[in-house]
């Protein structure tokens, strides 16, 4: 099963509390945040970032808890934003504690698609990027990139992670807003940093992706990057998944959304598309794992 959710900043806190768990952007004492989303005086003393993309800014103190660096908080985003600034160490970490463990990339696709196995995105027929009446279902980048969100869809950053319906899996949040990473490593170099270095897939996109791939990735259930263990950023976190994984074998899909899968996330996608099925876990249900899990019934 995969939690309806990703991991709250709450969730992570409770881990951290119990454990004084150092994250790994702890450890590097920086962070990658998004330009737009920092204050003047953050932004004017942070001079280092990613080449080729300069509105990813380096950010000193920025972690899990203060996401913007020096200054910043949580207040109000403890319960139903997700954690982010999460490495793959962080998140494997954290299910270990939690009884749990990362979902595959097939479960968490398969999960995403809800019950149509040849859907592009979680919501309506599955194959429009929009939902019913034209109402956005996802938080992603609207307007002229990286200099100005006309947040159509409601949110300038990151939105919280009930803020659209789920899908008929009971899944909130799956594509657009923050990356998740998955317990899969990439079968090649995808873009990180290394391609000698172990990297793993994240599914999803986040709130700095594209309705159609114009800029950065076209976000809907295929999309996929790929990261070294210890890396995360302001968009990145994840959610947990319960039983030993793999499960039935969802119904081969046509040789038409095969196709379509191919053209829009390569490969890898087809073959994510016909891996195992995978289904939900409600808050109620990951609350009595944790509680299992601390009264040393796991």
């Amino acid at each position: 099963k995969i939690h309806e959710t990703p991991v709250s900043n709450r969730d992570f806190r409770a881990y951290v509390k119990a454990t004084k768990y150092k994250t790994d952007a702890e450890k590097y004492s920086w962070s990658f945040v998004f330009n737009a989303s920092l204050p003047p005086d953050i932004l004017k003393e942070s001079d280092q970032h990613v080449e080729g993309a300069p509105y990813w800014v380096a950010v000193e103190g920025a972690y899990w808890r203060q996401p913007e660096g020096r200054g910043s908080n949580l207040k109000e985003r403890w319960d139903d934003y997700p954690v982010v600034h999460a490495s793959w160490n962080d998140a494997q970490a954290y299910c270990e504690w939690a009884g749990m463990r990362l979902p595959t990339e097939a479960e968490w696709e398969n999960a995403a698609r809800g019950q149509d196995p040849g859907a592009f995105y979680p919501w309506s027929d599955g194959q429009s990027s929009m939902g019913k009446d034209g109402k956005w279902q996802m938080n992603i980048w609207q307007g002229n990139f990286p200099t100005k969100n006309t947040e159509e869809d409601g949110y300038a950053g990151i939105a919280p992670f009930r803020a659209y319906p789920p899908n008929s899996y009971g899944l909130f949040g799956t594509v657009g807003n923050v990356w998740e990473w998955t317990a899969d490593t990439s079968r090649g170099n995808m873009g990180g940093p290394s391609a000698e270095e172990a990297q793993y897939i994240l599914k999803g996109g986040s709130f700095i992706d594209s309705i159609d791939g114009s800029f950065n990735h076209k976000a809907n259930v295929v999309t996929r990057m790929a990261n070294t263990a210890d890396s995360g950023s302001y968009n990145t976190g994840f959610r947990c998944a319960t039983g030993r994984g793999g499960g039935g074998k969802t119904p081969l899909p046509d040789q038409e959304t095969i196709q379509k899968v191919l053209e829009t996330g390569g490969i890898e996608a087809v073959q994510a598309l016909l891996g195992d099925g995978a289904s939900v876990m409600t808050a109620k249900e990951l609350e009595a794992r944790h509680k299992a899990a601390h009264e040393g019934e796991l």
